[in-house]
C-alpha cells in the first residue's frame, strides 16, 4: 500500500512525472537562470571614441538609461531585458517543481511564456543597434563582449526549457 502512495507522491509535480531527456529540464532552467544573471552583469559592450573607452554590462546600460533620464528606454529595456527573462525562468521553475501533472492552466502558461520568449532578445537587438550606430561614426568603435553571448545563451536555453515544460504539462493532461 505504501508503495502505491509513494508512486503517487513522486508524480506530484511535472519534474517527478518527467521521463527521458525531460528529467533534465529543471537543471537546464537553473542553468539558464545563472546564464541570464551572469549575462546581465558581465561586460557586454565597450564604446570607444578617440582615446576614451567605456565598458557597459547589459544591466548597467539599462540603468544608465534611467540615470540619463531616458525613462521610456529604461522601462522598455528593464521590462524585456531583466523582468521578463528572469520572471519567465522563475515561473517555469515553479511550474516544473511545484505544479501537479494534469493542470491545464500550466500547459497554457508555459506555452505562452515560450511564445513570448522572443521578446527577451530585445536587449541583444539593442546592443547590436548600438554597435552598428557607433561603428558607423568617425573615430568611434564598439566591441561586443562575453556578457552578450552569455545572456543570449541564457535566453535561448530558457526558451527551449519553457517549451519542454509546456510539452510536459500538455502530455500530462
Amino acid at each position: 500500500m505504501s508503495g502505491s502512495g509513494g508512486a503517487r507522491r513522486r508524480a506530484a509535480t511535472l519534474a517527478a512525472a518527467s521521463r527521458g531527456g525531460d528529467r533534465w529540464v529543471g537543471l537546464w532552467l537553473g542553468l539558464s537562470a545563472v546564464l541570464l544573471l551572469a549575462g546581465l552583469f558581465l561586460p557586454a559592450v565597450t564604446l570607444s571614441r578617440f582615446f576614451l573607452s567605456e565598458q557597459y554590462s547589459l544591466a548597467g546600460a539599462v540603468f544608465g538609461f534611467a540615470a540619463a533620464g531616458d525613462w521610456f528606454l529604461f522601462v522598455v529595456t528593464f521590462a524585456f531585458s531583466i523582468v521578463f527573462p528572469v520572471g519567465k525562468v522563475a515561473t517555469c521553475l515553479a511550474l516544473w517543481f511545484a505544479v501537479p501533472p494534469g493542470a491545464a492552466w500550466a500547459a497554457r502558461l508555459a506555452d505562452a511564456l515560450a511564445a513570448l520568449s522572443k521578446w527577451s532578445m530585445l536587449d541583444v537587438f539593442i546592443v547590436a543597434l548600438v554597435v552598428l550606430v557607433v561603428d558607423g561614426r568617425v573615430l568611434s568603435s564598439a566591441d561586443v563582449h562575453v556578457g552578450v553571448v552569455v545572456f543570449t545563451a541564457g535566453v535561448l536555453l530558457s526558451a527551449w526549457a519553457a517549451r519542454r515544460v509546456g510539452a510536459a504539462a500538455a502530455a500530462a493532461r
